[in-house]
């Protein structure tokens, strides 16, 4: 076999990867710009916008979980070579669609007319409420935008076509710094907003987004401009079922993993407020550091439900140990390159020229968190690249619900407020969480029942 033929696989993989990573990365840093512009200014913003971005943060993962659920249908859909498979995977992308659309508008809702009652779960403070409520009501309509681009972007991966969003994700970002920028300090003659200029700025950048991607759809006639009417009467029941089984459930995994996370956080802030401090440093590194092993496990599943669809099911034990030992090794080079910028990184939170105690623990930290990540890159990739891919969505959940909310969850709680374990310890029960997700996730790749064609299901 040619050196071409051998590195043929690992170059779908890395084309696929690497648009997606950076969308990763971008969709990860607008929450993070919003918040270092605000610092600027008073505490109560900062306060405000941290509070609001977690619901925010919250809705987000649902919908991206709807569109990564019905990604991996369309990803079955166009592995088909027939006539039906991209009938097949266009109505996937508009069944996701309006998933995504309908909780769009249930969120919206909660948004946009009780932002109060959603802020005073949060906080006593009315100053801190009565920011956050503005920023929540102003972002309410950019959640349609989403949905839409989430959907939309899902579809494209699975068709192979992943830099199209990608590039208009840049266009995005690019417009939400400078209407940040703009609205929030007032320059150039426009009002000094502060947190509401935050929120419009982020809302007319989505809202911009969202048109940019439909034209360029539209300048290039692609199949997933349009939607017709006729495709919306000739929906069945069956089809949508299919769908939203593996979306919703995805999105529920997505939601109860951030409220995991989340947990697992403030039972560790709870025992030391210098921990607390070294965990939201580390958080914000670690999610900019996963966006590579993200778009390899998006990749993954991509290739693997391409593969499943085509009935291809001969060359699956193949494809499964490439993408895992590739996931693998980015892992470990990822580790050693967040190991070696560990001085220029933390520098940029931390400005005293004597370390303080929070800087010392992060530093402590920050090899551990580092190290997490080549188990990860193993565990993300099975659970998300290949067993979701096959259409066992439903193990993967209950995989995530054990190791976080039976084991991870309790084990913190016992070893902070019982056995007053050093932190070492309780970031270390990361990697043993993770470790237990991929030997579960290994022992259910082994069964072959993870496999499911739901593709040819479809009508």
């Amino acid at each position: 076999m040619s050196i071409h033929a051998r590195l043929a696989p690992y170059k779908s993989l890395v084309l696929l990867a690497l648009p997606v990573a950076l969308q990763t990365a971008i969709f990860s840093s607008k929450s993070t710009v919003d918040t270092i512009m605000l610092a600027s200014l008073s505490e109560i913003d900062i306060a405000a916008i941290g509070l609001a971005a977690k619901a925010q943060m919250v809705i987000s993962f649902f919908i991206i979980g709807l569109s990564i659920g019905g990604g991996q249908v369309a990803a079955q859909c166009f592995g088909i070579k027939t006539e039906d498979g991209p009938r097949k995977l266009h109505t996937t992308v508009l069944i996701t669609l309006l998933l995504s659309l309908a909780t769009a508008l249930f969120f919206f809702t909660l948004l946009f007319f009780f932002p109060h009652p959603l802020m005073g779960l949060g906080s006593q403070s009315q100053d801190i409420i009565n920011k956050g409520a503005i920023y929540l009501q102003t972002i309410a309509v950019s959640l349609f935008c989403f949905a839409y681009a989430s959907s939309i972007a899902s579809g494209l991966r699975a068709m192979h076509q992943p830099a199209i969003a990608t590039k208009i994700s840049f266009i995005g970002v690019g417009l939400n710094l400078l209407l940040n920028w703009l609205l929030i300090f007032g320059h150039f003659g426009f009002p000094a907003m502060g947190i509401e200029g935050a929120a419009l700025g982020t809302a007319i950048s989505a809202v911009i987004e969202c048109i940019a991607l439909y034209l360029y759809l539209l300048v290039k006639e692609h199949p997933l401009t349009h939607f017709r009417v006729a495709q919306f009467v000739a929906l069945k029941y069956k089809d949508i079922k299919i769908v939203a089984r593996l979306s919703v459930t995805a999105a529920i995994n997505g939601v109860i993993w951030a409220a995991g996370l989340f947990a697992f956080h403030a039972i560790l802030g709870f025992s030391d407020p210098n921990l607390l401090i070294a965990l939201s440093v580390l958080a914000p590194l670690e999610a900019f550091a996963m966006s590579l092993l993200i778009g390899l496990s998006t990749a993954g599943s991509i290739l693997i439900g391409n593969m499943v669809g085509a009935n291809k099911l001969d060359e699956l034990p193949q494809a499964v140990r490439l993408h895992l030992y590739f996931s693998a090794a980015a892992g470990v080079v990822t580790a050693l390159v967040l190991s070696l910028l560990e001085f220029p990184l933390l520098s940029l939170f931390f400005h005293a020229e004597v370390p303080s105690d929070a800087q010392k623990l992060t530093s402590s930290l920050f090899s551990l968190m580092a190290a997490s990540l080549v188990i990860k890159s193993i565990s993300m990739m099975l659970i998300v690249g290949v067993l979701r891919a096959g259409g066992d969505a439903m193990f993967c959940l209950m995989t995530d619900v054990f190791a976080q909310w039976i084991f991870l969850l309790p084990c913190a709680f016992l070893l902070t407020h019982v056995f007053n374990y050093p932190p070492q310890y309780l970031l270390g029960l990361v990697i043993i969480e993770e470790c237990l997700k991929a030997v579960i996730c290994g022992w259910r790749l082994k069964s072959k029942r993870w496999v499911k064609n739901v593709a040819a299901d479809l009508h």
